[in-house]
């Protein structure tokens, strides 16, 4: 037999327990304009809950929250979500937003705001991958919008620095 023909991989070769799935690590920045006013004397102070909907179950999860930003009907979230991004599946998001009004961590003891819903695919493949969406959940308000933009990331590699875990990622440039 010719040697290059027993070089070639086969069928038995592939071992789908242990194959990779196209998968991507993507930043996600969250900002909101024309929020509820909840607060008597200020403006809201907003925090934004991001939940992710599991594959088999579909549970709603909470992935994280943004910072409070006091005082502002239009916050630009500097805390970053970074999410994998998986091209072939459906990976449902969900954004709530409250309003802060104490320092507890129970969101029932805060101000709904509203909330939007979206696919990370719908984000990602948008034009310049930014999705804006209107905030619903509170009868017969307008809750303003929340928007989403997605960026992302390449040669990310996990590092555990001490006893804290960091995520040390390089942003892919064309």
């Amino acid at each position: 037999m010719n040697d290059s023909f027993l070089n070639m991989a086969s069928i038995g070769d592939f071992d789908p327990l242990n194959a990779s799935i196209p998968a991507t690590k993507v930043e996600i920045t969250v900002s909101c304009r024309n929020l509820l006013d909840r607060d008597t004397f200020s403006k809201s102070d907003p925090i934004c809950v991001l939940y992710t909907q599991g594959m088999g179950n579909k549970e709603w999860r909470e992935f994280g929250r943004t910072e409070v930003i006091d005082n502002t009907l239009n916050p630009d979230f500097v805390r970053k979500f970074i999410l994998d991004y998986f091209f072939e599946e459906r990976q449902n998001l969900r954004f709530d937003l409250y309003d802060v009004d104490s320092k507890s961590a129970n969101l029932s003891k805060h101000d709904f705001l509203g909330q939007a819903y979206c696919t990370l695919g719908e984000v990602v493949g948008s034009l310049g991958s930014r999705s804006e969406k209107a905030l619903g959940g509170i009868q017969g308000k307008k809750c303003g919008t929340v928007i989403v933009k997605a960026e992302e990331l390449n040669n990310c590699r996990r590092e555990r620095v001490s006893s804290e875990l960091f995520c040390v990622c390089v942003r892919r440039t064309p």
